[in-house]
């Protein structure tokens, strides 16, 4: 066996310490492999595709200043993801479970089964509003590559609509397969970076986008829980039997919503005082045991707040844009929102009170309510509690058995797993195009 050394030329984003400007770091590191003389002879392009496994495997490196993966996982580290994974996968299937049982089999008093001409005759009467929902899901993605896009143009003078587009859609489908929504902001910064957005204004886009729909997102909930608990709208009154668990499980999601963009707006406005809150939060952290590394947790959050300030106040310079990505970003949210409204119309919801507009407004509050309340659950698209909570609050106002639950499952494909389909179709053709280059910012392997 022969020992065969090769370059590994990669990539890596950092930020200045000094001036908080984004930055693309070229890294070179020997890599040596053990390999037969013969097949290195017969095949020398063999040690490339078996160090890069494109299509097969990602392999973590080093991106946004985050160690390279180790690919011996410890053993209590698999067992642990393992007994995560059947967890999740238990609970996800519970809740299927017991609200098909529940809608199918014990229904609410004064629900019958409907049969299948029964059936068709109610989708045939509302077969427009499953296209009326397909458009909401087209005008999420559309909204959010708009949104990019503003936010390109104010930076560089070009709009990069097409990019800024199909950033939004990988984007959206690394946000889906991670908890929390949080793990698409390398990906867009990588495929900005790839396809004609380069440096600070790649690094900052994301950054940019993401803030601002935080704040939209937050100011429609606070607005939606004043509107629901003063009932300004006249939603139904079984709709409010449900309010009081809702009310505080949103709150606390929008609280947690609030946390960053608070932190990096007090941070611009009052750095010492930012800085300070910081501390003291991770060595509370450190006390009670929550953070293993609290100076090191401190240097994290204090470096990405720096960052993330320093890029809101310089896209703050100019008011059209800052005004324009904040309508942008609540017609996005509405837009994901009215998936709900078409869907639930689709399997015949109707309020006998109210119509048209004022229907769809109703349903939009207790939307931004519901996705508030499931913010904060660290499962993959909040499953299992966005299913849940979906089934209990809209079982109102869906006249018979078992389209609470057909309408719930439909609501989650359009609005969760149709953005998980798409993107992965998605980066598996751009994956096959871009010159054999995987999306984590891993350059191709070079003796």
């Amino acid at each position: 066996m022969k020992k065969t050394k090769t370059k590994i030329k990669l990539q890596k984003i950092e930020i200045d310490s000094e001036t908080s400007e984004p930055k693309i770091v070229k890294i070179e590191a020997d890599y040596t492999q053990p390999k037969p003389a013969s097949v290195q002879e017969k095949n020398p392009e063999s040690l490339k595709k078996n160090q890069s496994s494109i299509g097969k495997q990602l392999v973590m490196t080093r991106i946004l200043g985050i160690q390279e993966f180790n690919s011996n996982i410890d053993t209590r580290q698999k067992v642990f993801k393992h007994i995560v994974t059947a967890v999740f996968l238990v609970f996800v299937v519970g809740v299927l479970g017991f609200t098909f049982y529940r809608d199918f089999f014990a229904p609410e008093v004064g629900k019958k089964a409907m049969s299948l001409p029964e059936l068709f005759k109610q989708l045939s009467d509302t077969w427009s509003y499953f296209v009326y929902a397909l458009i909401a899901l087209f005008m999420t993605y559309f909204l959010k590559g708009l949104k990019l896009s503003v936010i390109c143009r104010s930076q560089t003078k070009k709009w990069h609509f097409k990019t800024c587009f199909e950033t939004g859609i990988i984007g959206h489908y690394y946000n889906c397969v991670t908890p929390l929504a949080v793990g698409g902001q390398p990906f867009e910064i990588y495929h900005l970076s790839k396809h004609g957005v380069h440096g600070g204004v790649a690094a900052s886009m994301p950054i940019i986008a993401f803030f601002f729909y935080q704040f939209a997102f937050v100011a429609l909930g606070i607005t939606s829980l004043v509107l629901m608990n003063t009932n300004a709208l006249s939603v139904q009154e079984a709709f409010l039997a449900e309010l009081p668990a809702f009310n505080v499980l949103a709150a606390i999601g929008l609280v947690l919503c609030l946390t960053m963009p608070a932190l990096v707006l007090t941070f611009a406005i009052f750095p010492r005082l930012a800085a300070t809150l910081v501390r003291l939060f991770t060595k509370l952290g450190g006390k009670l045991r929550f953070l293993k590394n609290p100076k090191k947790t401190e240097y994290k959050t204090l470096k990405t707040v720096v960052h993330n300030s320093y890029c809101i106040k310089k896209f703050a310079t100019n008011p059209l844009a800052l005004v324009s990505t904040i309508l942008i970003s609540v017609a996005e949210t509405l837009a994901l929102c009215s998936i709900a409204y078409f869907t639930l119309k689709l399997f015949g919801y109707d309020n006998p009170d109210a119509h048209g507009f004022l229907e769809w407004l109703q349903i939009m509050q207790l939307s931004v309510i519901l996705y508030s309340a499931i913010s904060f659950i660290p499962t993959p698209g909040n499953s299992g509690a966005a299913d849940l909570s979906f089934y209990l609050l809209f079982t109102i106002g869906v006249s018979f058995a078992g389209l609470s639950f057909t309408a719930m499952v439909l609501w989650r494909i359009l609005s969760y797993y149709s953005f998980i389909i798409i993107g992965f179709l998605f980066t598996t053709f751009t994956r096959k195009t871009d010159h054999k280059i995987d999306f984590l910012g891993i350059a191709d392997l070079e003796k």
